[in-house]
């Protein structure tokens, strides 16, 4: 999920539901389970918050976790029935951690303290202690005790007491957020005959418009650039030229591009390595070569959802620049000796190649910091060198394994 600033996400759903729609029909667990979600997003956009309650308590009856409750905690709270929405979220927290990932715990706890802050506390005496208890139509839990502090919402409710053998009483009360210091006394007169049902139904004022639903696509999206810095070792060299030593070079590369969503992006790599590398012969003991590469490539980023810490790779390909040159070829020695018996000359041209890396990237507000493992395997027939006997520089596919360390900047 991107970033969350301390909404509810209905979407928190959506991303559980775009999975069940890829699943087989067949798989009958799932079925009810998505019909249901379906179902009340579609009533939560035509605000039709009670039936889609409804729903999404049958969706969390087929499935229980985190999902259906964030989407009722969303309901119950565009019905300002805030108690029931805390209760909804701090049920997900308590029971479906396992389902719910770094950002949807921050976003439900952030929501919570926000729907606390408006409460009010209501002190309710009752006479006789077992009257029931009712606050805007809805049945409260029985109690032994006489006196009960409850939760409201800032506005008008009506609070009705009934006992058995009693008349029935009733009071309304404005409430507003915050308030601690709110009492309610309710004392029931006994009576000898039944008391006819209220003539006239309380009628609540109109309330104020809903809160606009959260989009159902909370995907990560955005530009991000990327610079890199590595250390290649090349596992092929010049065919003539012999008992290369083991060693390394540098590279640099800037990468632009674009998250699609979650686990996916595309960019433009353009890099330049250089990799010089000299002779274990021991004749010969100054000679080396060098190999400079400009790539310019398309690559595919795939990333765990992680909002700090996630692995990423990545996998692409395009076009390279290689430059091929030699050094002290001459033997120190023999005047006239070569290292390479003349084949080897300086050449160029253009070559394919593809490319891989795995790793590990920070998140840090936008600042991302990481570490990757790299092969590229590029082919050699371009280079433009030939020797007496029409055979190329190289005789394989060019292979270079490194890794890069790398930070830049995300913009979704």
């Amino acid at each position: 999920m991107g970033r969350s600033h301390g909404r509810l996400p209905l979407a928190l759903c959506a991303a559980t539901l775009g999975l069940a729609l890829q699943l087989s029909p067949a798989l009958a667990q799932v079925e009810p389970y998505r019909q249901h979600m379906e179902n009340g997003i579609k009533l939560f956009q035509d605000r039709n918050y009670r039936a889609a309650v409804v729903e999404f308590e049958a969706a969390y009856k087929e499935k229980p976790k985190a999902s259906p409750l964030f989407n009722i905690a969303l309901a119950e709270k565009a019905l300002f029935n805030y108690p029931r929405a805390i209760a909804a979220l701090e049920r997900a927290l308590a029971q479906h951690r396992d389902t719910m990932d770094e950002g949807d715990e921050k976003t439900a706890r952030s929501a919570i303290e926000e729907m606390r802050a408006l409460l009010a506390h209501v002190k309710i005496e009752l006479s006789p202690p077992s009257a029931t208890l009712i606050i805007d139509g809805e049945e409260q839990p029985p109690s032994s005790s006489g006196t009960r502090v409850v939760e409201l919402g800032p506005g008008v409710h009506r609070i009705v007491a009934r006992a058995e053998g009693h008349a029935s009483a009733e009071q309304s009360v404005t409430v507003v957020s915050g308030e601690r210091d709110k009492e309610v006394k309710l004392t029931l007169a006994r009576e000898r005959a039944a008391v006819p049902p209220d003539a006239q139904p309380f009628t609540l004022p109109p309330p104020p418009p809903p809160p606009r639903p959260v989009p159902l696509s909370l995907a990560p999206q955005g530009y991000y650039v990327i610079g890199a810095a590595s250390l290649l070792w090349p596992l092929g060299h010049p065919r003539g030229f012999p008992r290369p030593e083991a060693n390394s070079g540098g590279a640099g590369s800037i990468r632009v591009g674009y998250r699609v969503n979650t686990p996916a992006a595309f960019d433009v790599m353009l890099q330049y390595a250089n990799i010089a590398t000299g002779s274990d012969d021991p004749a010969y003991p100054n000679a080396s070569y060098t190999l400079g590469s400009t790539r310019l490539g398309l690559n595919v980023r795939l990333m765990t959802p992680g909002q700090t810490w996630r692995f990423v790779g990545s996998i692409g390909g395009g076009l390279t620049y290689d430059d091929v040159s030699f050094h002290n070829t001459t033997s120190t020695t023999t005047p006239d000796g070569d290292i390479c018996e003349g084949r080897c000359r300086p050449a160029s041209g253009v070559n394919a190649f593809v490319s891989s890396e795995v790793g590990v990237e920070l998140d840090l507000g936008g600042v991302l910091l990481g570490f990757s493992l790299d092969s590229y395997f590029q082919s050699s027939r371009g280079i433009s060198y030939k020797d007496d006997d029409d055979t190329p520089l190289y005789s394989a596919v060019l292979l270079h394994l490194g890794g890069s360390l790398h930070a830049g900047y995300a913009f979704w």
